[in-house]
């Protein structure tokens, strides 16, 4: 049985199973720690209730990290990472991740218009799987992923793949629309431009 739960700081040293996989982007410990300062009620985890955790086997099975930012009509929560353990993917354990940071934000006190993400354009079951949760790509951020020794493309016309991303939205109720696009494949721009 599987139940969603607050993260907490001691949680960082269990989640190995999550976290040391080639598909989950890690982050240094203090980006975990501002999250769990800033955006407490907006990271969570999803408990594995059945499994034995004994000889160290931790029962996380994964986790969302969000954020509120932006003003005015780009009030918005951002899904900084949603990641489930192998083992327990492709159950729509991520799809309830992403269900219950819509249920928390789109009420009161957050009530944001929109909430957005960014996924790898080649990340094709990622795609898919918002896709079928009512994300539509919103722009595609050119050289998202470079490293910075790569800096920015030099053109918008030079796109990759493997280093661009899709900014994908799912606009609420309140939105009426207005930050969402059908066209949104078409629309580029570098990463710098991403401002809110």
């Amino acid at each position: 049985m599987t139940t969603i739960e607050p993260f907490e700081a001691t949680d960082l040293f269990k989640l190995n199973n999550v976290n040391l996989d080639t598909l989950t982007e890690n982050f240094p410990m203090e980006f975990y720690l501002e999250y769990l300062i800033l955006w407490p009620d907006l990271f969570f985890k999803s408990v594995e209730k059945t499994v034995d955790t004994t000889n160290n086997n931790h029962n996380i099975s994964g986790y969302m990290m969000g954020k509120t930012e932006g003003k005015g009509q780009d009030w918005h929560t951002h899904i900084t990472a949603v990641t489930v353990c192998p083992e327990f993917r492709r159950i729509a354990l991520a799809s309830g991740l992403c269900n219950t940071l819509e249920a928390i934000t789109d009420s009161a006190p957050h009530n944001v218009n929109f909430i957005d993400l960014f996924v790898k354009c080649n990340n094709t079951l990622a795609l898919k799987l918002y896709e079928q949760l009512g994300y539509d790509v919103f722009r595609r951020v050119v050289g998202y992923y470079n490293s910075p020794s790569d800096g920015y493309p030099e053109t918008l016309k030079k796109v990759d793949d493997d280093k661009d991303a899709f900014d994908m939205r799912k606009g609420m109720k309140r939105d009426e629309g207005k930050s969402i696009r059908k066209d949104g494949r078409k629309h580029k721009c570098y990463p710098h431009d991403v401002k809110f």
